[in-house]
C-alpha cells in the first residue's frame, strides 16, 4: 500500500484525511520499512503537506497516544513545530512557565530536538525538571501546580517507528506538524509557532478540522517560529472560521528588538537565559517571552487585549511567580518519582 501512496504523492496528488490516517496507522504499527517511510516523508515534503494530510495524520496519532487525565479545564499548550533553523533559546517553553504562573493551566507538549539546537525536553532537564516522570506524576503535577511537561516519547510510543528515519533525513517532516496537533492532555487552547510560514494556514485549518476550541498559529516575518519582537508576526486565529491578522511588538506594548540576544549554542545556554528572564532581567529575551506568554493568555481566553495580557505576563515575572513555579515543578517531579 505504501508504495502506491508514495507514487501518488510523487505525482503531486494530495491524500484525503482518511487515506492519510490509514497510512500513518500502518507506519505506527511498524508495518513499513525505514526506506519506505523515508521516501514517503520526503515525497510529502517536496509536494507540500496538504491540510487534509496534516489533519488525517494527527487524528491517527491521537488514536495511538497515551492520554493524560486532569481535573483542570481549559488546558493550554505552547508546543510549536520548530524548524526555523535560527538557533534561538526555548522561547515557547519559557512562555509556558510564565503563562502558567499568570493563571492558565498548561500541559506543555514537547520532545528532544529533531533538527534544531535544543528542544523543550533538553532545556527543561537543564532547568531541573524530571522530563521522564511517570504518567501519575505528570497528572499530579498538572492538577497540583497547574503545569506539566508531556514528554512526547512517553505518550507517543508508536513514534519510535519513525524516530531513526527522521534523524537521518535531518529536515522537518510532517511529524514536526503533528506534535502540536496531538497533545496527550487534549489541550483545547494552543499557541502554535511554525517555522515554515507557507504552512501557517494549513496547520490552522488542520486544527480547525480537528475541533480545536481556540488557537493562534504564528510565524514571524523574520523567520521565527514564535511571536516575534523583531518585526511583524503573521497570525492565523482558529476558533470558528480561521482568520488572518498581523501582530507587531507595539501590539504588546513592547519595543522592536534584535534577534542576536536570543541566540544560544545549546540547552545549557538556553536554560541559563531562561533563568535570567524569570529573574526579571530586562532585554530582548524577556520581551519575547512576555509577548508569547501574552499571546498564550489571549488564546486561552484569559485576556481579550494583548497589551493587557502582556502586562499580566510581566507581573508574573516581576513578582517571581514564574521562577518559583519552575522550582516547584522540578522539586515535585523528582520527589514524587522517588
Amino acid at each position: 500500500m505504501l508504495e502506491t501512496i508514495i507514487g501518488r504523492i510523487a505525482g503531486g496528488e494530495d491524500l484525503s484525511a482518511e487515506e492519510m490516517g490509514s497510512t500513518i496507522e500502518l507506519i505506527m504499527q511498524g508495518q513499513c520499512q525505514e526506506q519506505e517511510i523515508g521516501l514517503f516523508l520526503t515525497g510529502l515534503r517536496m509536494k507540500g503537506e496538504a491540510t487534509s494530510e496534516i489533519a488525517g495524520a494527527a487524528a491517527a496519532l491521537r488514536r495511538f497516544m497515551t492520554p493524560i487525565r486532569s481535573t483542570r479545564p481549559g488546558l493550554l499548550d505552547t508546543c510549536g513545530t520548530g524548524g526555523d533553523g535560527l538557533g534561538t533559546f526555548n522561547i515557547s517553553t519559557a512562555a509556558a512557565l510564565v503563562a502558567a504562573a499568570a493563571g492558565v493551566s498548561v500541559a506543555k507538549h514537547g520532545n528532544r530536538s529533531a533538527s534544531g539546537r535544543t528542544g523543550s525536553a533538553e532545556v527543561l532537564r537543564e532547568l531541573g525538571v524530571n522530563i521522564e516522570a511517570t504518567l501519575p506524576v505528570v497528572e499530579a503535577s498538572l492538577d497540583a501546580l497547574g503545569i506539566c511537561f508531556c514528554f512526547a516519547p512517553l505518550y507517543h510510543g508508536s513514534m519510535r517507528h519513525v524516530a531513526e528515519v527522521r534523524r537521518k533525513l535531518g529536515f522537518p517532516t510532517i511529524f514536526n506538524f503533528l506534535g502540536p496537533l496531538a497533545n496527550p492532555a487534549g489541550a483545547p487552547y494552543q499557541l502554535v509557532g511554525v517555522g515554515m510560514g507557507d504552512f501557517r494556514r494549513a496547520v490552522a485549518e488542520a486544527l480547525a478540522m480537528l475541533g480545536t476550541r481556540r488557537a493562534a498559529v504564528v510565524h514571524g516575518e523574520d523567520g521565527l517560529d514564535e511571536v516575534s519582537i523583531g518585526g511583524p508576526t503573521l497570525v492565523t486565529r482558529v476558533g470558528g472560521v480561521p482568520e488572518d491578522m498581523v501582530w507587531t511588538p507595539a501590539t504588546f506594548g513592547l519595543a522592536q528588538g534584535e534577534l542576536a540576544p536570543l541566540l544560544v549554542a545549546g540547552p545549557t545556554e538556553s536554560a541559563a537565559l531562561i533563568r535570567r528572564v524569570l529573574a526579571g532581567e530586562p532585554g530582548a529575551p524577556r520581551d519575547i517571552v512576555v509577548a508569547n506568554a501574552a499571546a498564550a493568555l489571549w488564546v486561552a481566553e484569559q485576556e481579550s487585549d494583548l497589551s493587557t495580557a502582556a502586562a499580566r505576563a510581566v507581573e508574573a515575572i516581576d513578582r517571581g511567580a514564574a521562577r518559583d513555579l519552575l522550582a516547584r515543578l522540578g522539586e515535585f517531579t523528582h520527589r514524587l518519582a522517588s
